[in-house]
């Protein structure tokens, strides 16, 4: 699964997104469509964007379960962490974790960005021939 520029800046300020739309009304339907949607796939699609380029070459049949799959379970590990960290605290609030998570999907994809970015680049000083 490669992840072009757009979709990376999209999926880095997803979560801000979340954050915005849990100031909604409590039960509002698009407060819980969008914010569930972020905790399940976001975080986790954010963090396999950063990581996918180091894995190198490989056949990518399947690729789009597997990227889903490993993006949910990434996202709920990271849901855990930074809840765990919250809660041997004791201070979670659902806000917090939020934007926690948040910011770490929004640094993941920018990081992913710039790498993306650097590994598309030609290299300077490299003689390209012609055949």
């Amino acid at each position: 699964m490669t992840f072009s520029r757009v979709s990376l800046l999209l999926l880095g300020l997803s979560g801000w997104l979340a954050v915005l739309v849990g100031h909604l009304a409590a039960g509002s339907a698009v407060r819980v469509v969008v914010t569930i949607m972020f905790l399940v796939l976001c975080p986790g699609a954010a963090v396999l964007g950063l990581v996918r380029p180091l894995l190198g070459r490989r056949d990518h049949t399947g690729d789009a379960m597997e990227s889903g799959a490993l993006a949910f379970a990434i996202s709920v590990g990271l849901g855990m962490l930074v809840s765990e960290a919250y809660f041997l605290t004791s201070t979670f609030t659902m806000d917090r974790a939020l934007i926690t998570l948040a910011a770490i999907t929004s640094a993941a994809a920018l990081a992913a960005l710039v790498t993306t970015s650097r590994t598309r680049a030609p290299h300077e000083g490299t003689i390209r021939r012609r055949l």
